[in-house]
């Protein structure tokens, strides 16, 4: 008896000591990262991680249990997540890849369905201020942190990840009457076990594209012709199995051609300048945010071009950007003219269209703004 009882409190002890090890963070790298921290306090997160070769996600879980929580996984408990967004007030959401930072301001409301079961515009995050495009197959993990902001302010935000730990969109409290209904989203929403450590995938190897040669041109030509909405050209894309910017390569300098990396600020600036009503794109694998609206003040700041109004920040690493194309296409409203910029790697940065009314062209001004870009040499 004395032996079994021993044995008992033996097996006790072990998985005790078992599930305190699965919860116990990797203090070697939040030692790595807190000294980082010291040595450039100004450094953002992502831009952390590449120097200590982990992902976002992997540090953010070090702090598990001393200012970040766990959420539950899956894309139900996501979008349960977001479908309760409405509950906090205002909120700033930022979408960002590599070379591009979105940051919006605003408030949601609860999303409404017409008869289809599709969300009505406006309500929810289509089209409103908040204006959110969800990809929730590629994310990963999920986390509350509540940490120092600035000013001595407490900071709060819900921040999402993909299955390879990079941040797909973050979602910031900013109003102090919303702290009662964050708390208790979190709460609603903590995961049972709070792992203070991640694993992730690798990062897929990039698929070779399909030669250009091997390319129908015929076809991509009389498809791209029958385009009737923006909508349908990522359908056009994977029928053909072409990447887009090979199919802007081939389908003929009358519809797309390429313009300067410094075509941006050409861009931004004239946006600004003649209040031009603008829509903005910043993709990720997991998530598109866009604004929609008028820009007032644009500036460079060190490696960065910004937009930097009250309600609507963009960043842009000028570094990251390599080329853009000017692209044309057909749709039942007219011709559809978008700007596009992307780095070396051809990972598309930013998009830019001319904000419109619906039936409506879209504006003369946009196309001199347009037309005014300097194509590569």
């Amino acid at each position: 008896m004395k032996y079994t009882k021993l044995g008992a409190l033996l097996l006790a002890a072990g998985v005790i000591s078992i599930a305190a090890c699965s919860t116990t963070p990797d203090n070697n790298l939040a030692e790595r990262w807190s000294a980082l921290r010291v040595e450039q306090p100004r450094l953002q997160p992502r831009d952390a991680a590449q120097k200590l070769n982990v992902s976002e996600a992997e540090l953010v879980a070090t702090n598990v249990g001393k200012g970040a929580t766990r959420l539950r996984d899956g894309s139900a408990s996501y979008k349960a997540v977001y479908d309760r967004l409405h509950e906090l007030g205002q909120i700033k959401a930022i979408t960002r890849n590599d070379s591009a930072v979105l940051e919006r301001v605003g408030t949601v409301t609860q999303a409404k369905l017409n008869q289809d079961g599709r969300v009505i515009p406006g309500t929810g995050f289509a089209g409103g201020p908040i204006d959110l495009r969800f990809g929730t197959d590629q994310w990963r993990s999920a986390f509350a942190v509540v940490q120092p902001g600035r000013e001595g302010k407490i900071s709060r935000s819900l921040q999402f990840f993909d299955v390879h730990g990079n941040a797909v969109n973050k979602v910031y409290l900013d109003n102090e009457a919303g702290v009662a209904a964050f708390d208790k989203l979190v709460a609603d929403f903590k995961a049972a076990e709070q792992v203070a450590h991640l694993s992730v995938d690798k990062a897929p190897v990039k698929v070779v594209k399909k030669p250009n040669g091997e390319v129908d041109l015929k076809e991509l030509r009389d498809t791209w012709s029958e385009l009737s909405d923006v909508h349908e050209f990522p359908r056009l894309l994977k029928d053909l199995g072409i990447t887009r910017e090979q199919a802007l390569d081939l389908i003929g300098k009358d519809a797309a051609y390429r313009i300067s990396a410094q075509s941006v600020q050409t861009l931004l600036d004239s946006a600004a300048r003649q209040g031009q009503p603008i829509m903005v794109f910043v993709s990720n694998p997991g998530m598109t945010q866009i604004f929609s609206g008028t820009i007032k003040k644009v500036k460079q700041t060190d490696e960065w071009y910004n937009v930097l109004d009250p309600d609507f920040n963009l960043h842009l690493r000028q570094a990251g950007i390599d080329r853009g194309w000017v692209v044309k296409r057909p749709a039942k409203d007219g011709v559809i003219t978008s700007v596009e910029f992307y780095d070396a790697k051809g990972e598309q940065v930013v998009n830019f269209f001319s904000r419109r009314d619906r039936n409506k062209e879209e504006t003369t001004a946009w196309r001199q703004i347009v037309a005014s870009l300097a194509k590569a040499s």
